[in-house]
């Protein structure tokens, strides 16, 4: 007991400033104890080196603890000194802006009623200006607010609504899957779904608007849904994201019948409605069969009948996309597909498109694209036209693109000659 009281002493000697000697091996009161024969020179190295750890421990947590506190000092001076990002007002919360247009430079020929002939043109053009409002409004409402900036007739820039809309959305169940309603000028049922894949709506209108049957937006209310869950995001990322039910997606509204860009003339409401199956979901997610019609009377006030039925089997995938299509029917959106007693006109044709990706990104494309139409199938005069359209597109960053494409189109009429037209479009979207 003796001795532990003396390393004790020992102990609590070399803690006392002016005894302690951190450097020398053995402290001098050590030397001393064993000197006098207390202990001896192994327990004073002992003692010594039991000392040194206790004050090498003591220091590197002093020194921890001084590091941690000038981190934390240091981490309020950058919060004090960085510059504050500002809260967005809660208005703007889940608002978005974005633009979409298609600027064009042509040269050719067109065919302006002269029988034999055909005037030349060159010229620099704004085919479309979109600009996309959209609003988040809660959980399940989204609006949408899309101005159309264009060119009339007589050469004035003017601007009409293209989409006014509030989206309905809500989580679906079994087989509908992400199911959503637009009331007010919304979507028709078909053309988005078109364009989603053929992307070159910027080269100009497809099939059957170019064929004056109906446009993709009118006043009315759309119901849509995919029919089961998602494809696989891998094919959504490298194939289409749009319109990605697992089998297939379908749409259906009624409308007033005039479109987006002309005055109701009557009272008549059109019932329109798009059916798209994929027959091979998992080894050929990329087919799908695709239906359409629309019933309802020509936007005059003699309501001329107005019928659409069309068929289109599609192919996607990460460097082809294959389309082809039939349409058959019976007058047009506007009423003027008349004879002259008033009877609203047979009509059909067919469209062909493809799509061909190239390089490591996948960023140029070959496009090809032929277009069929008879606007009086019970005519007996010359009036089918064939159009042959064929192209190169560069994608130079996501959504934009330059594209130039050569269009020919041919009368069955002799006495309207061949068309040709040689156009250089960007598109730029964001």
């Amino acid at each position: 007991m003796k001795r532990l009281w003396i390393i004790t002493i020992a102990v609590i000697g070399l803690a006392v400033p002016g005894f302690a000697q951190e450097q020398a091996p053995v402290d001098p009161l050590l030397k001393l104890l064993v000197k006098k024969g207390v202990i001896t020179s192994q327990e004073a190295h002992e003692i010594q080196r039991e000392y040194t750890n206790m004050k090498r421990q003591t220091a590197k947590q002093q020194l921890e603890k001084a590091s941690a506190v000038a981190q934390q000092e240091a981490q309020k001076v950058v919060a004090q000194t960085a510059p504050s990002t500002p809260a967005l007002p809660p208005f703007l919360d889940g608002f978005k802006v974005g633009v979409e247009a298609y600027i064009s430079y042509q040269d050719g020929t067109r065919y302006e009623g002269t029988p034999g002939h055909t005037s030349d043109f060159s010229r620099f053009t704004l085919k479309r200006g979109y600009l996309n409002i959209t609003k988040k409004i809660s959980p399940h409402l989204e609006a949408r607010l899309t101005p159309d900036v264009h060119q009339d007739s007589t050469g004035d820039w003017k601007t009409r609504f293209k989409y006014v809309y509030g989206k309905f959305t809500w989580h679906g169940r079994g087989v509908l899957g992400k199911p959503y309603v637009e009331f007010g000028l919304a979507h028709m049922p078909w053309l988005d779904f078109e364009e989603h894949i053929n992307r070159f709506r910027m080269q100009d209108p497809m099939f059957m608007e170019r064929s004056g049957l109906f446009n993709s937006a009118d006043v009315g209310i759309m119901f849509g849904a995919n029919l089961g869950g998602e494809l696989p995001e891998s094919y959504r990322k490298n194939v289409n994201s749009h319109y990605a039910g697992r089998y297939g997606s379908f749409q259906a509204g009624i409308y007033n019948g005039g479109g987006y860009h002309a005055q109701e003339h009557n009272t008549n409401k059109v019932v329109e409605a798009r059916l798209s199956l994929r027959p091979l979901p998992t080894a050929a997610p990329g087919l799908q069969l695709s239906f359409f019609g629309l019933t309802g009377k020509g936007n005059t006030s003699a309501e001329p009948d107005w019928d659409v039925f069309t068929t289109m089997l599609s192919w996607e995938s990460p460097r082809l996309v294959l389309t082809g299509q039939y349409v058959t029917g019976t007058g047009n959106q506007s009423g003027s597909a008349i004879d002259a007693t008033g009877r609203a006109l047979d009509r059909d044709g067919y469209s062909a498109f493809t799509e061909v990706r190239l390089g490591a990104k996948r960023d140029i494309s070959l496009i090809g694209r032929y277009d069929h139409f008879d606007p009086d199938t019970n005519s007996a005069t010359s009036d089918q036209q064939d159009r042959w359209i064929a192209g190169v597109a560069w994608q130079f960053f996501k959504g934009n693109y330059w594209l130039l494409d050569y269009q020919k189109v041919q009368h069955d009429n002799p006495a309207i000659p061949d068309e040709n037209r040689v156009q250089l479009t960007l598109q730029v979207k964001y």
